[in-house]
């Protein structure tokens, strides 16, 4: 067995983030599903670029989501990545010294941040893969979301993520993450029967290697039909996806136990990975432009805005802002963003003065009027004036008008009616889905979806919604919430139906 791996660990060849030389200039690189920003332009970033698009065609080959069967409202928003100089700049910036890269959502877009030379190592793990881990997350979120177990969604991450491109333009893929190696063949696999209950919660940093590792394995047994264990695990993924699963027990021939013995079985045999050739790929066009001048040299104390900011770092931030803003005076850009930062600073009157400026530079600044529209609504609420009420209403139009693929607009106009009272309109609610549609994968828009459908009455699609992150494998408030208004949800869906069923004859 030890041979085994041992010659998986000389044929996978991770495949590092280029390191070049940081530059002043920032440039931006455009794909389908990708824009990618970075310190500096060379044939690496480019071919990073197009690594991200490899990796996504991938993806939606192996589920059927080619974007031929797709139309392109199905897309969702573009992921932003930023390539910053340093990994200090991206643990200053996730403020944890321990982290290689980093995904999560604004209310505007799902973002990424890494390093440009970040390296991994052997048993480490490259921010590259970590991108690519976190993206599938992205991925299933926006197609497949549904109540999974938590060891199927991060096997499912780990399968895909480890990828290397050779130079013939092919993808190689399924390969073993070689940095849960130790853990599975000194640990052993984790016992299924634990897998299966629990979460990744309170899990140590060795059986969390455990779990990942056997996760995985579990998962690339699944795929690999000649097993014949897939139709097993299909019939309880789907079963327990719709509520309907028993005990996993009674889903595999000689139980968990069973399944367990044909797992590790399987481990100590070769674990082929799989070839995606160049020629089965579509990719669309990549284009590669330097990026203003102003919005350059705001992109960091953008992404310092944007990534949780804590409250006590807000004016300085505003400060620095305020300063670059200041060497850019016909910068419609830098003044939206500017008042996005002070009104999150509660400076709101300068907000609302900033936001002006900017619309008066650029009448199609959304971000601005996106600004504009939250110090009306503020003002409005506390006023209840008419003129106030019209002038939010406004501005969220304008917003909307000016960038139709920006949720926030669409949000605001749900809120606004929500703020008036009375009956929501059609469009309130239209407004909502397709601010959720656009950014799935954001838990606020998706809460917000929820509460609406259940106000419509729609208790059971509103529980269904929540499942994501309802049975994530990752412990949170926001997890604890998911469940307590499910069980909300569901009570009222079965009371609902039992008043709607006809009575016995």
């Amino acid at each position: 067995m030890m041979r085994l791996w041992g010659r998986l660990l000389v044929a996978l060849g991770l495949l590092l983030t280029g390191a070049g030389n940081a530059q002043a200039a920032w440039w931006q690189v455009q794909t389908d599903h990708f824009t990618v920003y970075s310190e500096g332009s060379d044939d690496k970033l480019r071919d990073f670029a197009e690594r991200l698009e490899k990796f996504d065609y991938l993806l939606r080959k192996m589920t059927g989501k080619t974007a031929a069967d797709q139309p392109a409202a199905d897309r969702g928003s573009p992921v932003k990545v930023y390539l910053l100089s340093s990994e200090a700049k991206v643990k200053n910036l996730a403020r944890n010294p321990n982290i290689a890269g980093f995904y999560t959502t604004s209310d505007r877009s799902a973002y990424a941040f890494l390093s440009r030379s970040s390296k991994g190592g052997m048993f480490g793990f490259d921010a590259e893969q970590i991108l690519f881990h976190e993206y599938t997350h992205h991925f299933m979120l926006h197609y497949f979301p549904a109540a999974y177990p938590a060891w199927y969604v991060e096997g499912f991450a780990e399968y895909f993520s480890v990828v290397d491109f050779p130079k013939d333009g092919s993808i190689r893929f399924a390969q073993v993450p070689m940095a849960r190696v130790p853990g599975l063949v000194l640990g052993q696999p984790y016992p299924l029967k634990q897998l299966f209950a629990q979460t990744t919660d309170g899990l140590n940093r060795a059986d969390g290697d455990r779990y990942y590792g056997t996760a995985w394995l579990l998962t690339h047994y699944y795929f690999n039909a000649k097993t014949g264990r897939s139709a097993e695990l299909s019939r309880y993924l789907n079963d327990l996806a719709r509520g309907e699963a028993g005990e996993p027990d009674s889903y595999f021939a000689g139980g968990l136990e069973g399944l367990e013995k044909d797992l590790k079985a399987y481990m100590r045999h070769r674990t082929n990975m799989l070839v995606l050739r160049p020629g089965e790929m579509q990719l669309g066009a990549i284009t590669v432009s330097p990026v203003d001048a102003a919005d350059g040299a705001l992109i960091e104390d953008e992404l310092h805005l944007i990534h949780r900011p804590r409250t006590e770092d807000l004016p300085d931030l505003v400060s620095s802002i305020r300063a670059t803003a200041a060497k850019f005076p016909q910068s419609a850009a830098a003044l939206a963003l500017l008042a996005e930062a002070e009104w999150k600073a509660d400076m709101r009157e300068a907000a609302l003065a900033d936001a002006d400026r900017a619309i008066a530079i650029d009448p199609q600044s959304s971000r601005a009027y996106a600004v504009r529209a939250q110090a009306m609504l503020d003002r409005a609420h506390d006023s209840d004036n008419a003129d106030d009420w019209k002038a939010a209403l406004t501005a969220i139009v304008r917003a909307n008008r000016a960038d139709t693929e920006d949720p926030v607009p669409l949000a605001l106009f749900y809120r606004y009616h929500a703020m008036r009272g009375g009956k929501m309109p059609d469009l309130g609610y239209d407004g909502l889905y397709k601010a959720y549609t656009l950014l799935p994968q954001n838990p606020d828009y998706r809460f917000n979806l929820a509460h609406a459908l259940a106000i419509r009455g729609d208790y059971e699609a509103a529980s269904t919604l929540l499942d994501p992150i309802a049975y994530s494998p990752h412990g949170s408030d926001m997890r604890d919430a998911a469940l307590r208004l499910k069980a909300r949800f569901d009570a009222r869906a079965a009371e609902k139906g039992t008043q709607n069923r006809a009575p016995a004859p």
